[in-house]
């Protein structure tokens, strides 16, 4: 298992051997508006370029997996440069036709679980913000893969720390949690994915878990710094079970291997 952070929500993930982009967002550095009704305005989207090229990023991708249609998930980039022919998982049949509509040819709606080959691939809750965000904010979902060989993870995606992530942590008991951990706000209506508070709420009811936080200083309305979730980390006593990737950065499998050895798997 291996899994990169590409910049803010864009990740790519090797798991028994399947390679797996989430949530793509490609385009060049100042490409779009900041997020209106936030901080740091003077800051266009994306705010950092992509670590490498898109053909490299693309390089033996299997499926591309959205968690939800927001910008900053996916953008118009992306519905260029993907190949229409590459299989692409959403959450509903809203998002298959607006992906669809992209001119995109292999287009799946995962209703509860599914496999990707030897993958077992499950569809996770989430809530995109409080009650009252979630008009505005919008639907979205995360993923469980499992496989035998494979430490079973959980993506968390855009949501905040709520009665249903609680749900998903006792449903699958994952060993490695990857969380969206940037505190993305705007002026009014709170948090609209985990912030500091929340990720380490998390922490702390799986507490046998690894985790990999991503979602960070991509976007102008992120709220929380690397720096800041580390040292908020470590002052709370969990930083030897949270990876914080820069960039291009991978977490490899020997980084997992200890903690994964505690928990009966023999990693190589």
């Amino acid at each position: 298992m291996k899994i990169q952070q590409i910049r803010n929500a864009t990740i790519k993930i090797e798991y028994a051997g399947k390679v797996m982009l989430i949530d793509p967002m490609l385009g060049e550095k100042g490409c779009m508006p900041p997020f209106p009704f936030s901080h740091h305005q003077e800051l266009r989207n994306p705010i950092h370029d992509l670590p490498m090229t898109v053909d490299e990023l693309l390089r033996d991708v299997d499926c591309v997996l959205l968690t939800h249609l927001h910008t900053d998930h996916i953008d118009d980039a992306a519905y260029k440069q993907l190949p229409k022919e590459m299989l692409i998982v959403v959450q509903d049949e809203l998002d298959r036709e607006v992906v669809v509509s992209h001119g995109f040819k292999q287009v799946k709606v995962i209703e509860g679980e599914m496999q990707l080959g030897d993958v077992r691939l499950s569809k996770a809750e989430s809530h995109h913000g409080h009650w009252w965000m979630l008009p505005k904010a919008g639907h979205t979902c995360g993923y469980v893969f499992q496989h035998p060989a494979e430490p079973t993870t959980y993506l968390a995606g855009d949501t905040i720390w709520y009665s249903g992530v609680r749900r998903n942590l006792d449903r699958w008991q994952p060993d490695v949690v990857i969380v969206n951990a940037g505190g993305n706000k705007f002026h009014v209506g709170g948090h609209v994915i985990m912030h500091i508070p929340d990720v380490l709420k998390t922490m702390d009811y799986a507490p046998k878990a690894t985790f990999v936080a991503t979602h960070l200083e991509g976007v102008n309305h992120n709220h929380v710094t690397r720096a800041a979730l580390l040292q908020a980390a470590r002052e709370h006593g969990v930083a030897g079970r949270v990876h914080i990737p820069e960039d291009g950065e991978s977490v490899l499998p020997q980084e997992f291997k200890e903690v994964l050895k505690q928990q009966g798997y023999d990693y190589k």
